[in-house]
Parts: C-alpha cells; sequence; structure tokens
C-alpha cells in the first residue's frame, strides 16, 4: 500500500471546482451540521491515502507504474483543494483533539467488534525515552464522555454510523471554533496526516484505516467523491447521493443480485432516458412517513419486471435479512411490517415517524431509505404470492 505525502511546490494544482461544489453542495443536502462538515472533511484529507489504496472504485489502469501511481495519487489529494502538507501553517489548531478523537474512536471499535482495545497499541511505534522508560508516539489518553457514550452498544450499521458522525463533530467542533471553512479544514486534514506519518507511517495509517473501515454508506458514498470524480467524472456526475449510498450498503454483495437491483433502481428514481433524478423523490419535503411507503411500494414493483424470471438465483442468495420470506405467502402490510422488523433487528434502524427530529440529519433518513428499498426487493423477488390486504 502507497503512502503519499504530496508537497505544494512540487505538484501542479488539480483543484476541481465541480467536485468541490459537488461535495459541498451533497454535504448541505443530507443537513450534516458544520461541525460534522468540517470534521469530515478533516478526516477526508487525513485519510485519503487510505481511501485511495482501499477504495471499491476501480482505479487499477491509474496504477500501472510507479510514476502513474504518483501521478494518480497527487492529483486525487488536490482535486477538492490544495493542502501544504505542513501542519505549522496550521498553528492555531491543538492537533492533540485530533489525535485523542481518533485513538478513543479506535479504542470504542475495538470493543464494538469483541476485540481488546490495548490491542491498539500494538500497532503503534516505540521509541524509547530512556534506558527504562519507552512510549508509543500516537497513543493518546481516552476521552471518556464519548467512550462511555458506547460503552453498552452493539456493533451494528446505526451504531457505526452515530459513532463516525460524533467523531466529525467533535473534530469538526474544534475546526469551527477557529473559523476554518471547509475547504480549510480539508487541507489541515491532509497536513495532519503528513505530520503524524513523519513519527509512526504505519501507525497512522493503522489508526485511520480503522475509522475508515468503520464508515457507514453515507460516508463512504462521500469519501468516494474525489476517487470517483478522477476515475469516472461521469458516473459522479449521473448519480443522486441517494443512489451513491445505496451502491455502497451493496457493495461486496453477489453481482448476481446486485446488478438487476441496480437497474431497477435507475428505472424507479430517475426520469427516463436521463440521468435526471426524478423530482417526486425530493426527500429534502422531510415527508418521511409518506417517503417510506412509497418506496416500499416501487420496490414491490419489481415483482412486474423480467427479474422474477431470476427467482431461483436469488434463491441461493444466502445472506437473506428475513429467510423465513422465501417463498411465503402473504399481504403487502404483513411484508412490510416483516421487513420493518428485520431491519431494526440487523441494522438497529427504526422506521420514519412524522417526527422528522428522531434522525439525526436528512443523509440519516437517506441511507435508511437505501437500505429499506434494497431489503424489499431481495425479499419481494423471493416471496410466492403478495395477497390483497384485508
Amino acid at each position: 500500500m502507497s503512502i503519499f505525502n504530496w508537497k505544494k511546490d512540487k505538484t501542479p494544482s488539480t483543484t476541481d471546482n465541480y467536485l468541490y461544489n459537488r461535495l459541498n453542495l451533497d454535504l448541505n443536502y443530507c443537513g450534516l451540521s458544520p461541525e460534522i462538515q468540517k470534521g469530515f472533511l478533516f478526516y477526508l484529507g487525513a485519510a485519503i491515502n487510505i481511501g485511495i489504496n482501499e477504495s471499491s472504485v476501480d482505479i487499477t489502469q491509474f496504477m500501472e507504474t510507479p510514476e502513474l501511481e504518483r501521478q494518480t495519487f497527487a492529483k486525487i489529494i488536490t482535486t477538492y483543494s490544495e493542502s501544504t502538507g505542513n501542519f505549522a501553517n496550521y498553528g492555531d489548531l491543538n492537533d492533540g483533539i485530533f489525535s485523542e478523537t481518533i485513538y478513543t474512536a479506535n479504542s470504542i471499535i475495538f470493543q464494538l467488534t469483541g476485540l481488546d482495545p490495548n490491542k491498539i497499541d500494538d500497532h503503534l511505534r516505540t521509541v524509547e525515552i530512556s534506558k527504562n522508560h519507552s512510549s508509543k508516539l500516537l497513543k493518546t489518553t481516552i476521552n471518556k464522555e464519548l467512550k462511555d457514550k458506547y460503552e453498552n452498544a452493539k456493533y451494528n450499521l446505526n451504531v457505526c454510523h452515530n459513532l463516525v458522525e460524533d467523531i466529525f463533530f467533535k473534530i469538526g467542533d474544534h475546526l469551527h471554533s477557529k473559523g476554518y471553512d471547509l475547504a480549510k479544514s480539508y487541507e489541515a486534514g491532509y497536513a495532519y496526516f503528513c505530520m503524524q506519518t513523519t513519527m509512526d507511517v504505519n501507525g497512522t495509517r493503522f489508526l485511520l484505516s480503522t475509522i475508515y473501515n468503520t464508515l457507514s454508506p453515507l460516508y463512504q458514498a462521500l469519501f468516494s467523491y474525489p476517487i470517483l470524480h478522477f476515475a469516472h467524472p461521469e458516473a459522479l456526475k449521473a448519480n443522486h447521493i441517494f443512489s451513491n449510498t445505496l451502491q455502497m450498503f451493496y457493495g461486496g454483495i453477489n453481482t448476481d443480485i446486485i446488478q438487476p437491483i441496480h437497474w431497477f433502481h435507475q428505472a424507479i428514481f430517475y426520469t427516463p432516458n436521463s440521468v435526471e433524478f426524478g423530482s417526486s423523490w425530493n426527500f429534502e419535503t422531510r415527508e418521511d412517513s409518506d417517503k417510506q411507503i412509497n418506496i416500499f411500494l416501487s420496490a414491490l414493483s419489481i415483482r412486474n419486471t423480467d427479474i422474477m424470471d431470476l427467482k431461483s438465483d436469488f434463491l441461493t442468495y444466502k445472506e437473506f435479512m428475513c429467510p423465513e420470506l422465501k417463498n411465503s405467502k402473504l399481504n403487502a402490510n404483513e411484508l412490510f411490517e416483516t421487513i420493518i422488523m428485520g431491519i431494526i433487528r440487523k441494522y438497529n434502524i427504526y422506521p420514519a415517524q412524522n417526527d422528522p427530529e428522531v434522525w439525526n440529519n436528512l443523509g440519516d433518513v437517506i441511507q435508511f431509505f437505501g437500505i429499506l428499498f434494497y431489503e424489499t426487493c431481495l425479499h419481494a423477488v423471493v416471496v410466492d404470492e403478495i395477497t390483497n390486504n384485508d
């Protein structure tokens, strides 16, 4: 895996107005607070190297030689905004706040996944302070308030989503208090990464990667924007944040299952023969309960397509949330209730109610809608018969 420390005086600017405007627009569309936006962008800058190496976006054709790889890293890193890569240029920031938040996040993630948080230090560089004393350079104190919040939590998508938003808020709150805008927050994040790698390359990668692998689909989607814009700009322009989130959610699932569902999603949510997201799916109106029902019914209409010819293929899929629905007979209300209960059980996400305040933000809702659409499509194909509601 590559570590690329870009220096401003060696690489020409590739800052791109489309990416800058699109990412900022979607951060706002998702209703994220200024603190979360800035914290996310700081993390994006800090972890962009990890994201390039581990992204699901295929960029292998841009990595065929060491020089081409270097150019690719440089272009992706500088597309949203330029950073000097020197944290001294951001001397008004307290890097201890960032380091403590990142280290505490790792401790929480280890705890959630059943690992011993003390094992984090095995991945950090040790330096000898004196003959009888050594120190882990990137080890910090634990933020007790943040750690206590997840003391009894169970690992699931909703907990991970809430955790990363808490991380971003804590980082962004400091940036916001110092008057940093979105671009400067990203720049500071990359400079922080450069500073940390001078002390411990592998430890820095490990701490940032632990968080990267915990990102919820919404934040995976937003994180992928610089990479997607570099490798497949037309795909980014053609997709709504809902679609990007949905794609990240079902990443890694059998393509025989995903491809027909993704095709169907294009037919449902986009104006025919265009890349325009249907106006009837304007999530900003916050008619969450109505949208929830519309998504369920729209997903249910997959039964009216030739995707049903693939039912036998779908039945062989082994990761059904509600396997009891295979070859079942029930009415639409019963199917809806079964799927909702499955989502609560598997993802710890509760359905939309009349009060939008129960959600963290609109992005939280969009993520739920994506899950509801996918799970309804998947299960609707394998149900034998859906009868009329009583």
